[in-house]
C-alpha cells in the first residue's frame, strides 16, 4: 500500500467519523451565524444547524483560514508522506484551493497534488474513497490523477429547494422574484455547471414532474447510466425527500445505485432546510 495522505474538507459531506473510518484527513470549514465563527462538525453539529435555520438565522461559510491551513501541512510535512493530494470543492466557488497553493509553496511541499474537483459535495466524497482504494492497490499518483481528472469531468450535480425562503435570505434571489414564485407555486431546480463555476437557474416549473423530467432528460444526454454512474442523494433533514428521489432516480435509471446522505453545511446554508439534492458520478472500472 501506498503511504499517501488524502485530505479533504467538509465540502465533501464528509463527517469525522467517515474520515476516521477511511483514513483521511478532514479539515473544518467555519460556519458564522451572528458573528460568532465555529468550527464545522466539531462546535456545530447538523442538529444546531437546523435549528438556527428553523429560527430564520442566514449562517454563512467560510474555508478554512490560511493559519489553519499552514499548521496542519507544516504537521504532515515532519511526516515521511510519499505524496499529500489534498481535494478540494471547485476553486470558482471557494478559495480554499487558492490557499492551499500558497502554503505549498511557502513551505516548499514539493509531494503536495491539489485537486480541484470543479465540484461540491458528493463528487469530492467519491474521488476521495477513489483515492483511497487506489492507494491501497499500490496505484500511482499518476495513476490516481488520470481517474480523478475523468471523474470530475463526469460529475453532474442538482438541488432543489423545499422553498425558497433560504435562497431570499442569503440574497440568491430577491424576495419579489421568491413571492411571485411561491404565489404562483413555482419551483426551481438549480444545478452546478460542468465545469464547477456557478450554481445557477435549471429549471423552473409548477410541478415536481416537469422538473424531474427535464433533470433525466439532462442527464440522459450527459450519457449517464446504472452502468456507469452512481447517484448521492443527499438532503437537509429530509430524509423522506431523499428516499422519494431515490425512487425516482432508480425507475428512471435502470435500479441505479444510490446512496443517502447529509448535504454539507455549505449547500444546507444555501439551498435552506428541506432541501435535496442528486449528485451522480463515474463509477471506477
Amino acid at each position: 500500500m501506498k503511504n499517501y495522505l488524502i485530505v479533504c474538507d467538509t465540502t465533501s459531506a464528509m463527517d469525522f467519523e467517515m474520515a476516521d473510518a477511511l483514513g483521511v484527513e478532514l479539515l473544518p470549514l467555519s460556519v458564522i451565524i451572528n458573528e460568532r465563527e465555529f468550527k464545522d462538525l466539531i462546535d456545530i453539529d447538523k442538529e444546531t444547524l437546523y435549528r438556527e435555520l428553523e429560527n430564520g438565522v442566514v449562517p454563512t461559510t467560510s474555508q478554512p483560514s490560511i493559519g489553519y491551513v499552514t499548521q496542519r501541512m507544516e504537521q504532515w510535512k515532519q511526516k515521511d508522506y510519499e505524496a499529500i493530494l489534498i481535494f478540494t470543492c471547485s476553486s470558482s466557488l471557494s478559495g480554499a484551493n487558492h490557499t492551499y497553493h500558497m502554503v505549498k509553496e511557502d513551505l516548499g511541499m514539493s509531494n503536495v497534488y491539489i485537486i480541484d474537483t470543479r465540484s461540491v459535495a458528493a463528487p469530492i466524497l467519491d474521488c476521495v474513497r477513489t483515492a483511497k482504494q487506489m492507494a491501497s492497490e499500490d496505484k500511482s499518483v499518476d495513476e490516481i490523477l488520470q481517474v480523478i481528472d475523468l471523474k470530475c469531468k463526469n460529475s453532474f450535480s442538482y438541488l432543489y429547494p423545499e422553498s425558497l425562503t433560504q435562497l431570499k435570505r442569503g440574497g440568491r434571489i430577491s424576495p419579489i422574484a421568491a413571492n411571485v414564485a411561491s404565489l404562483l407555486r413555482i419551483k426551481i431546480l438549480l444545478y452546478l455547471k460542468e465545469d464547477g463555476s456557478v450554481v445557477d437557474k435549471f429549471a423552473v416549473a409548477r410541478t415536481e414532474t416537469k422538473l424531474v423530467s427535464e433533470a433525466v432528460d439532462k442527464l440522459r444526454s450527459l450519457n449517464v447510466t446504472a452502468l456507469t454512474h452512481k447517484a448521492y442523494i443527499l438532503h437537509a433533514n429530509n430524509i423522506k425527500g431523499a428516499q422519494k428521489v431515490e425512487k425516482i432516480a432508480k425507475a428512471y435509471f435502470d435500479d441505479i445505485e444510490c446512496e443517502i446522505i447529509e448535504l454539507p453545511t455549505v449547500l444546507t446554508c444555501h439551498g435552506g432546510l428541506g432541501c435535496v439534492a442528486v449528485q451522480t458520478t463515474l463509477k471506477t472500472n
